[in-house]
């Protein structure tokens, strides 16, 4: 969706290391300018990221005209459990780094994009004084050389950065 971020972000990085543009739509519509370039492009998928709460299904299903390679969706149950969907279904366990940005706000997240991305790395999400199950499922599951926090202890905690460090052993 193009009316909040938390989504595209954490799909920004796995975009760019494949070389594929992120689109936005309206919740219940899609755009004539994104239609236009989903026409000029003429993708072999698409993916959509967010649940139905942010991208609705009429919306999803409206985007199969747009390509043979079908339509998938990556989302949780709110913007922590999307991003690690989205990290799950794009890479495999061992990376070697993770970047960890607050889901609260956007810049810190808009920042590291495009250094995860050159690195081949997700991007997820955490609260200033959490890290959300669904983070540290996902961290689990990779089992990162490394962990990248983006920004101050103002937007993500000591707190947190201690528990991430304990989440994958570090």
């Amino acid at each position: 969706t193009g009316l909040n971020f938390p989504d595209a972000l954490a799909g920004a990085p796995v975009a760019g290391s494949i070389d594929s543009p992120i689109l936005l739509v309206a919740a219940d519509a899609i755009p004539a300018a994104t239609a236009a370039e989903l026409m000029r492009l003429q993708p072999g998928r698409i993916v959509v990221l967010g649940g139905a709460g942010v991208v609705t299904d009429a919306v999803t299903n409206a985007l199969a005209a747009y390509t043979a390679g079908g339509v998938t969706r990556l989302a949780g149950s709110d913007r922590y459990a999307t991003s690690a969907a989205i990290s799950a279904a794009s890479f495999s366990p061992g990376v070697g780094v993770v970047y960890v940005a607050t889901g609260l706000n956007f810049p810190d997240a808009l920042a590291g994009a495009a250094a995860a991305g050159s690195q081949g790395a997700p991007i997820l999400l955490v609260t200033r004084d959490t890290v959300p199950a669904a983070t540290a499922a996902e961290l689990g599951r990779l089992n990162p050389g490394r962990i990248v926090v983006l920004g101050s202890t103002g937007v993500v905690s000591e707190a947190v950065r201690i528990q991430l460090q304990l989440v994958v052993g570090s």
